[in-house]
């Protein structure tokens, strides 16, 4: 037993002392990286290389959108519309979320009227 707690002693006692002996930050080199070079250079070595992965990446994307949707989508973007006809409300004044809840309509809901005649916005009073 004596000989186990000598061995425990020796082996943290080693740990201890290699740890403060190694040092395991990095040492930063002409005020950059720790890697010899500024983060300045890193940032122009990549310049030309980024903007060729945002075309590459655009193609891409036009080409799994071709594949995928047989043709260039087009938004299915609905919102309110001064026609009630075409306004996702029909004219009743609330418009239908979602999740379910019902939201007023800017153009047909009670008390809306005189705010887009008097601003042309949407503004809403707290």
């Amino acid at each position: 037993m004596k000989k186990l707690v000598e061995l425990a002693f020796v082996s943290i006692i080693s740990v201890l002392v290699t740890l403060s002996v190694v040092n395991t930050t990095p040492a930063v080199i002409d005020g950059g990286t720790a890697y010899g070079c500024s983060t300045q250079d890193i940032t122009n070595m990549y310049a030309d290389y980024i903007d060729q992965w945002k075309k590459e990446i655009s193609v891409c994307f036009d080409t799994a959108e071709e594949e995928v949707f047989d043709n260039n989508p087009i938004p299915d973007i609905i919102g309110p519309n001064p026609d009630p006809k075409k306004c996702p409300c029909g004219g009743s004044g609330w418009i239908k979320q979602g999740d379910g809840h019902k939201t007023k309509c800017p153009y047909h809901g009670e008390g809306m009227t005189t705010t887009m005649k008097d601003h042309g916005l949407i503004i809403r009073k707290f």
